[in-house]
């Protein structure tokens, strides 16, 4: 009888997994070359450039942090492997939590079981897959034409608009994806939000001559928000 716990930790599955890891630790380094190239053809000076990868890596720090809870239960759920491929390459926990909930369902069996099985897993695989297909497929479809698109709209109209669309978009993407949060939620999130908020516009407001405070800002913001919350509700 195989046992399920070791199969779904087990020395090959960390092998597989981490070949997906390190695909992603190349096309990160492979972006960063890019990048660091065409600031440099945009005339950006090292300390230009500098600063945007300090900026970069505080930003990132604040949404790396929140799917801790949602890791530890996928961990639980189909193994350290599994888990440590899906997050590094997609890092929506709860979108994955939810498929893989979806495919033990669908396979007979409730999510975290002891009796979950091969047969569940299998298709949980399959579910992570799956949905992270979409997403890729449409960047790969989608991707490579959006700049002629903008080039078309600034040739067509008064790029001023175009740049002022473009940030209006940006500002109702992160109001939908903060509604989410905070629509029939518990208080603690309007109070995080509220603490993010104030934060943001004290650093851009008020100590917007400290340029290295702006650079950080919205990881500041995204930190400020989740630990001065857990303090005031705690």
């Amino acid at each position: 009888m195989i046992d399920f716990q070791n199969m779904i930790n087990g020395a090959d599955l960390w092998i597989a997994s981490s070949l997906m890891v390190m695909m992603s630790l190349i096309q990160a380094g492979l972006f960063l070359r890019t990048s660091w190239k065409e600031a440099e053809i945009l005339g950006f000076s090292n300390k230009q450039k500098t600063a945007c990868l300090r900026s970069a890596a505080l930003t990132a720090a604040g949404p790396s942090l929140s799917p801790i809870i949602i890791m530890i239960s996928m961990i639980a759920i189909v193994g350290g492997p599994t888990t440590w491929m899906v997050l590094n390459n997609v890092g929506a926990a709860r979108t994955e939590l939810a498929v893989v909930t979806m495919a033990a369902n669908y396979a007979g069996v409730e999510i975290g079981a002891a009796d979950m099985g091969v047969r569940a897993f299998t298709y949980a695989l399959w579910a992570i897959a799956l949905n992270g297909f979409g997403w890729l497929f449409v960047v790969w479809l989608l991707n490579h034409r959006m700049s002629r698109i903008v080039a078309r709209l600034n040739q067509t109209y008064d790029p001023k608009w175009i740049s002022a669309m473009l940030a209006g978009a940006n500002l109702g993407l992160f109001a939908y994806l903060l509604s989410g949060q905070l629509v029939g939620k518990a208080p603690p999130n309007y109070l995080a939000a509220v603490i993010a908020g104030a934060t943001m516009l004290i650093l851009t407001k008020f100590l917007h001559k400290n340029h290295i405070l702006q650079e950080i800002s919205l990881g500041l913001s995204l930190l400020a928000g989740m630990f001065l919350t857990e303090l005031m509700i705690n």
